[in-house]
């Protein structure tokens, strides 16, 4: 015996769902099947080790919506060695910051700047200071 509307399984002699308080059927109920999702192929956009230069450039395409997974991110630190000083982890290389397809250019031109962009001194203020 089946719950019509949760598809739970109950012994024979059992009428009602102690659940959905219905009447229980002989055969089991066909519910709709679940959707399979979509592959999703994703283009890099940005390939590095610097963890500043890698959060920056997320918060950069989360501002701009243009939404991006970090292939790698999590790994740099389960390896148990974590990142070289150079931030480099040895064993599986740079993070790769990637986006859908259709939005890979957009991202790789707003993450142009960013990526060659130095950094510069407040005004009035030397490293000699």
């Amino acid at each position: 015996m089946f719950c019509p509307e949760c598809g739970q399984e109950y012994q024979d002699g059992v009428t009602i769902c102690v659940d959905c308080d219905v009447a229980l059927q002989p055969d089991p109920p066909s519910f709709p099947a679940e959707p399979k999702p979509e592959w999703l192929e994703l283009d890099t956009v940005l390939e590095t080790s610097d963890p500043a230069l890698l959060a920056v450039a997320k918060s950069l395409l989360d501002a701009e919506g243009i939404p991006s997974f970090s292939r790698g991110e999590m790994l740099q630190e389960l390896m148990g060695v974590g990142r070289a000083p150079s931030g480099t982890n040895l064993i599986i290389g740079p993070v790769k910051l990637q986006v859908r397809p259709d939005r890979a250019e957009e991202a790789r031109a707003l993450l142009a700047a960013v990526d060659t962009a130095e950094i510069e001194e407040p005004a009035g203020e030397s490293a000699d200071d």
